[in-house]
């Protein structure tokens, strides 16, 4: 009997330490019974590990008295203290959703009470009282997604040192991109002076032909000894008018987030670092980051214009990219994001459901180039002149360095830690009709690049006769992978997206830097 009622007023001490925590409001008596009959009370000492990194436990935790630090391990071993924990608070509670390893551990800061709930022993509890404890875990996730946007928006960083470039500031980078249009039956066409207009977006140089520098000679260099060169730690150069665009974002506060990763974006080398380092080891995330955007959710506003700071700080080394012809440099860079904006049009366009941001695919996908230029600095120059290429880009490539830009590319993502969406795009984005996975995201980015050459934004000077943009192998895949597709006429197509590209390319070459 004397037992009995030890246990009984145990238990009434249990729940009154439960109703004084929010986590409990509007549970009843009865219902906190239940949840104690179906879970563990711990008491915990200070110092005591409740969750271990890289683990799959799937465990719950409400802290009901006491406090606890979240940690995780860096690489050299060194313990980083992501956030402390109080009364009240939950941790571990991706356990009930997911499979996923820990990302981070959990250690108690002081003598603690912690409930600890499995999720199948909840589950044999009643259906009222399972309903009350997820929709309780739903608004504390909903509160925490809430407070994290708002410290997207108002996290201040302190005292970064600016960025300064050698250049002369160029062009101001382009304003944020307006939605793209929907899906039009008709399209009319503009007058033929208008399309004409548009047809670049700077009028091209004359190129004084006893100035580029000497053709190399032919190469047979062995692939493994340029895939070690190119993932050694080569330093890749930054456009100079984003570089300047950005230096304003990287001291202080960063009041306007949306057009800090804009500007960002307007440039592939910012872009894959700043993805490469919120895909790194320190975030540990279970699934890949893989736009600007979700980079600053990762790891913060402050830790984004770090890495910037420390890349436009190397915005010298554009006076050197492909031989030092800022014709050159300005094609690789008006190509890159004119690229994208196409693709991001042709999405829309044809209504194609694609998870990777295609912008940034497009952004990527000759990122190889610019690895190249380091191994042979005197073959892109040789594009100025006329009937260099006699074949095409890649097997100019193949026969002077040893291997073509998509292969360069896909190594140096691999060394990035780039998704592999983008790596199959800048490996395929030539030959589309190898893609065995990605192959919509490979034929969206394959077909804009003929667009975007067709309206001569590119490097060096355009083939003599291309073959006719209908017959590229990116519209099969389309229609095999989006069946909608198969009932339209391609040549009809072409003709209204290019209409649609006159009426919208006054908009998309204001977005590019150059």
């Amino acid at each position: 009997m004397k037992q009995k009622q030890e246990h009984s007023t145990t238990l009434d001490q249990q729940i009154n330490f439960l109703k004084k925590i929010s986590f409990f409001q509007n549970f009843d008596d009865h219902e906190l019974k239940q949840l104690l009959a179906v879970s563990r009370w711990l008491k915990v000492p200070t110092g005591t590990l409740i969750i271990k990194e890289d683990t799959l436990e799937k465990v719950f935790y409400i802290l009901v008295k006491g406090n606890v630090s979240v940690f995780i391990t860096v690489e050299d071993g060194k313990k980083v203290e992501l956030t402390c924990l109080t009364t009240g608070a939950t941790f571990g509670e991706m356990a009930l959703i997911s499979e996923t390893r820990r990302t981070a551990g959990v250690i108690t800061t002081s003598e603690s009470y912690i409930l600890m709930v499995e999720p199948d022993i909840l589950n044999q509890a009643s259906v009222f009282l399972q309903l009350k404890f997820y929709r309780r875990f739903c608004e504390i996730l909903v509160t925490r997604l809430i407070a994290a946007n708002k410290r997207m928006g108002d996290l201040s960083a302190s005292n970064v040192a600016a960025a300064t470039s050698a250049a002369e500031p160029s062009p101001p980078a382009r304003p944020p991109r307006p939605p793209a249009p929907p899906v039009k039956k008709t399209m009319a066409a503009p007058a033929p002076a208008a399309a004409n207009k548009l047809q670049t977006v700077h009028p091209a140089k004359e190129i004084d032909i006893s100035k580029l520098p000497p053709a190399p000679k032919i190469m047979a260099v062995a692939k493994e000894k340029i895939k070690r060169r190119i993932q050694s730690n080569l330093e890749l150069a930054v456009n100079p008018a984003a570089a300047a665009r950005l230096s304003s974002f990287l001291v202080g506060d960063c009041d306007d987030t949306r057009k800090f990763a804009e500007l960002i974006s307007c440039d592939p080398v910012l872009s894959a670092k700043v993805i490469q380092q919120a895909n790194s080891s320190f975030y540990r995330r279970s699934s890949a980051v893989n736009s600007v955007p979700h980079a600053m959710v990762t790891m913060g506003i402050k830790s984004v214009q770090e890495v910037v700071a420390k890349e436009t700080a190397k915005v010298v080394m554009g006076g050197e990219l492909f031989g030092g012809f800022a014709q050159l440099a300005d094609g690789f860079w008006l190509h890159a994001a004119a690229v994208g904006r196409i693709a991001e049009l042709l999405k829309d366009t044809i209504r194609l459901n694609i998870s990777e941001d295609v912008y940034l695919a497009g952004l990527f996908h000759d990122l190889g180039k610019l690895a190249l230029d380091r191994q042979q600095p005197l073959f892109y120059p040789q594009q100025l002149r006329p009937d260099f290429v006699n074949k095409d880009i890649c097997s100019a490539e193949h026969e002077y360095i040893g291997i073509d830009h998509g292969q360069a590319g896909c190594w140096l993502g691999e060394k990035m830690g780039i998704p592999q969406p983008y790596l199959d795009v800048m490996l395929l984005h030539h030959a589309p009709e190898k893609a065995r996975d990605n192959s919509l995201l490979i034929a969206i980015i394959h077909l804009a690049d003929l667009f975007a050459k067709e309206r001569g934004i590119m490097m060096g000077r355009a083939a003599a006769s291309p073959p006719p943009l209908s017959s590229s192998f990116g519209w099969i895949l389309l229609q095999e992978q989006h069946h909608p597709f198969l009932d339209i006429n391609i040549d009809s197509f072409i003709q209204s997206f290019n209409d649609e590209l006159d009426r919208m390319w006054g908009d998309i070459s204001t977005l590019i830097i150059a």
